[in-house]
């Protein structure tokens, strides 16, 4: 059947206006901090789906999470990660509706594990500092341990019995 031709207008109208309504968003660089203590280690994270892989100090970046253009108040991103005991031969796996923390413009998507359990999501072109905290940037002054549980506790699979599946911890609701 062939398509009439006065129809497709106003289809392409309703099309076109769905994608004026969408939020205007940049993709941004991401990188996850691992504030946690030196037997943990957050092996695999991901900001709204986009895999950010093993967070450690920041100086690893992958390409590319999506954020809107401009902040609101009410602007959230899913986290989710698990988390390595290497001292303890256990993991458990992470899911939590976190709150994006202000920007005036979209930067760098830094994802940081906090040693209280606490996620938080800021944007900023400005890194926090490896070694010396960035006094100007706007996330968590935390130190960021300079840690290698693997020389400390050995490979995992050296001392740790095989485990099928990670305890999930939480999840959202």
């Amino acid at each position: 059947m062939i398509f009439p031709l006065r129809m497709a207008a106003p289809l392409l109208s309703l099309v076109l206006a769905g994608c004026d309504s969408r939020e205007d968003s940049v993709s941004a660089g991401l990188t996850g901090i691992d504030h946690l203590p030196d037997h943990l280690s957050v092996q695999n994270f991901s900001l709204n789906g986009t895999g950010g892989f093993q967070a450690g100090k920041g100086g690893s970046e992958v390409c590319c999470v999506s954020l809107p253009r401009s902040w609101r108040p009410d602007l959230t991103a899913v986290v989710q990660w698990n988390v390595t005991n290497w001292r303890d031969c256990g993991w458990e796996s992470y899911e939590r509706r976190v709150p994006v923390e202000p920007y005036e413009k979209v930067g760098h998507a830094w994802v940081h594990f906090m040693g209280d359990g606490s996620v938080r999501v800021v944007s900023s072109d400005i890194g926090p500092g490896i070694r010396v905290a960035n006094t100007d940037y706007p996330g968590p002054h935390d130190p960021i341990p300079q840690k290698h549980p693997w020389d400390v506790y050995g490979s995992w699979a050296s001392h740790c019995p095989p485990q099928d599946q990670p305890i999930v911890m939480e999840r959202l609701q």
